[in-house]
């Protein structure tokens, strides 16, 4: 069973990864061959060395030997060196083309995928694990096609000379084979347990980096580093069981190889002192069996590589498993009437927990409409079923009459515009923020977008304008700032509808009625749905709906709700700048 196992596991799971390689691994084959050849070559030269120039006392002109010794050598060292070159080549290049496969996967995954995956594990997954399939083709692949040849050879001359010296030293062969696939196995599952350690550290470390300041503000570096201390401990202790196994199986394939020796010097001997060989045929034959030990013993190590590599390989393909989003196929070039929700209800799990329910409602092309609602009342969930970012549970999400499910992702996504209260900026330069997704866009269109955002003068004084490179999320700008800049970059993408979820958050009073101005430029003749944190933003909304609790419990505009739900009384009482019945409140 077990044998049938290990074939199935090179044919299926390592064939994927050698196959668009063949070519360079053939090319490596036949290198690796005629180095095996010359070295075969050079062991049959033991014998004329014994029988003619030690035992024997009659003159023979060898005068060759030396020449024929060093063009074998050379042939072996230039074919063992484009082997070489070749195979790790190949490897390097599958490590490569693995991780951009990998990547592709992940950033086409739909945002469910990472509810239950931190970032740090899946970075894992991308360089660690990805990184351990360098010894499969460098290692165990290179150690396959370069050993195994040799074994054939130095088999068939040892056979050649004297069978049975050959068959006595391989009865320890099935002991070896034995004990190298058991352990192989012991190593595969602890080398699964040590890349799991490293997707723990490679979490840590991520979330660490991500949320230094709270650390910071609470004083708590001295548990984070106590916790990283215990997973870094956890990492050590499962690689050094790896190191210990694999020695183990390096110790024992030494033990047996000495006994085969043993029994072959023993007997061999015996038969020289009987005159049944001479010195050279035994010296031939034992040369011959020597060197045949070290490439099983390289091969039964190549194989414990192996299982190393598996344990990445299986854990790549539970990340490879994953399904990606999956659009329609029709196409939706513009957006003309309207956003619909029909019956639509949304949980984040399998139960019946729902964040949105019995939700029946319609968008027109045109209209500013406002979301308001307490915490947890199930706004930002409605804003992200227009995107598609997730699918309602049950009922449907229609644009233009077309359920989302049924139009082409890139179509549907394309139409939208989105500002969220959690700016994300990338590395790159302001320009290339303000300009991302929009590869067509000149500078003027960048200039333009920041100047309607409010936030030109501000990049303007920076050194290098709008060259300035940033760093990781931004973190080189104020809040403020930063949410400027992606009101600039859904500005520069000019999309027929635009989601703004509490996008004037991080802004003070006098920014935010500046970019209100600007904002309500951008809104003209274009569908505009509002997130709000202050209803003194959302007074002039054709419409506004409060939700609570992942219901609808009122529409209308702004004096309507005052007059007709409490809810919205409340909310405004508590939400809005200044109380009601204030000045302001009656401008």
């Amino acid at each position: 069973m077990a044998k049938v196992s290990i074939k199935a596991l090179f044919g299926q799971k390592v064939w994927r990864f050698v196959r668009p390689h063949i070519r360079i691994v053939l090319v490596a084959l036949a290198f690796s061959l005629g180095a095996s050849a010359a070295e075969g070559k050079l062991a049959l030269l033991i014998k004329p060395i014994i029988d003619f120039v030690i035992a024997s006392k009659e003159h023979v002109d060898l005068a060759w030997l030396p020449f024929m010794i060093f063009g074998l050598i050379l042939v072996r060292a230039i074919c063992n060196m484009l082997y070489s070159v070749l195979m790790r080549t190949a490897s390097l290049t599958i490590v490569r083309d693995m991780r951009v496969k990998i990547y592709d996967h992940l950033v086409c995954l739909p945002l469910s995928a990472f509810e239950s995956e931190s970032s740090g594990r899946i970075i894992s997954r991308i360089t660690n694990d990805v990184n351990l399939l360098r010894p499969l083709v460098s290692g165990t692949l290179l150690t396959f096609l370069k050993e195994v040849p040799k074994v054939f050879i130095f088999l068939g001359i040892a056979l050649y000379t004297r069978w049975d010296l050959v068959l006595l030293a391989l009865v320890v062969l099935p002991g070896m084979v034995g004990m190298t696939q058991r352990l192989g196995v012991r190593v595969k599952r602890l080398k699964h347990l040590a890349q799991q350690s490293i997707s723990e550290i490679t979490h840590q470390v991520s979330e660490t980096m991500i949320g230094l300041r709270v650390v910071k503000i609470f004083t708590n570096e001295p548990n984070f580093s106590a916790k990283f201390a215990t997973e870094n401990q956890v990492n050590f202790q499962r690689e050094v069981d790896v190191i210990r196994v694999r020695e183990l199986v390096k110790f024992l394939t030494d033990i047996l190889s000495g006994v085969g020796l043993g029994l072959i010097t023993l007997y061999g001997s015996n038969l020289v002192d009987k005159g049944v060989m001479t010195y050279g045929d035994f010296c031939l034959a034992l040369g011959a069996v020597v060197l045949v030990f070290p490439p099983i013993k390289k091969i039964g190590d190549a194989y414990v590589t192996f299982q190393e590599t598996f344990a990445a390989i299986e854990r790549l393909e539970w990340v490879e498993g994953l399904d990606v989003e999956r659009g329609g196929k029709a196409p939706l070039p513009t957006f003309k009437k309207n956003i619909q929700f029909k019956k639509v209800y949304h949980s984040y799990s399998d139960t019946d927990d729902y964040a949105l329910q019995d939700i029946d409602l319609t968008i027109t092309k045109g209209e500013l409409l406002a979301i308001v609602g307490g915490s947890g009342g199930g706004k930002s969930t409605l804003i992200d079923l227009i995107p598609r970012y997730f699918d309602p549970s049950k009922g449907e999400v229609l644009i233009d009459g077309h359920n989302l499910r049924d139009i082409d992702l890139k179509d549907v996504r394309k139409l939208i515009g989105l500002v969220s209260q959690d700016v994300i900026l990338f590395s790159g330069t302001i320009a290339e923020n303000i300009a991302f997704g929009k590869p067509d866009v000149t500078t003027e269109m960048i200039e333009d977008a920041a100047k309607k955002a409010h936030i030109y003068r501000d990049i303007m004084e920076l050194p290098d304008g709008f060259a300035t490179m940033l760093g990781e999320r931004g973190l080189n700008l104020s809040g403020g700032q930063r949410q400027r800049i992606a009101i600039a970059r859904a500005i520069c993408k000019n999309p027929p509808i635009l989601i703004l979820d509490e996008a004037t958050s991080a802004l003070d009073r006098v920014n935010e009625n500046l970019v209100q101005k600007s904002l309500e430029k951008i809104m003209f003749d274009r569908t505009t749905i509002v997130v709000a944190h202050r209803l003194s933003t959302v007074r002039h909304a054709d419409r506004i709906l409060v939700m609570d609790q992942g219901e609808i419990v009122a529409v209308g505009t702004h004096e309507e709700l005052l007059q007709g739900s409490d809810t919205y009384q409340d909310l405004y009482r508590t939400m809005s700048v200044a109380p009601l019945g204030s000045t302001e409140d009656t401008k």
